[in-house]
This record gives structure tokens, sequence and C-alpha cells, in this order.
């Protein structure tokens, strides 16, 4: 019994991890590439 249990906790938690990772995934979340604009009085120089 208690194993069956243990099985649809695990089993439901990975899927909760799995939607939390799934739904963090988009362009805007890549903040790595994020390169803001250069302003233009810093362009001249």
């Amino acid at each position: 019994m208690f194993k069956k249990f243990k099985t649809q906790i695990f089993s439901s938690l990975a899927s909760f991890i799995a939607i939390v990772a799934f739904s963090g995934i988009s362009p805007k979340s890549m903040w790595i590439f994020y390169e803001p604009d250069i302003p233009a009085v810093m362009k001249d120089k």
C-alpha cells in the first residue's frame, strides 16, 4: 500500500516540477543574451 502511495506522490511531484520548468522557458527569460541599446552619447566615443 505504501509503495503505491509513494509512487503516486513522486509521480505528482515530478509532473509539477516539469510544469514549472517548462513554463519558465521563453526567449524573454534568457537574460544572458540581453543586450541593451547603447545611448547616442556613448556611441560617439
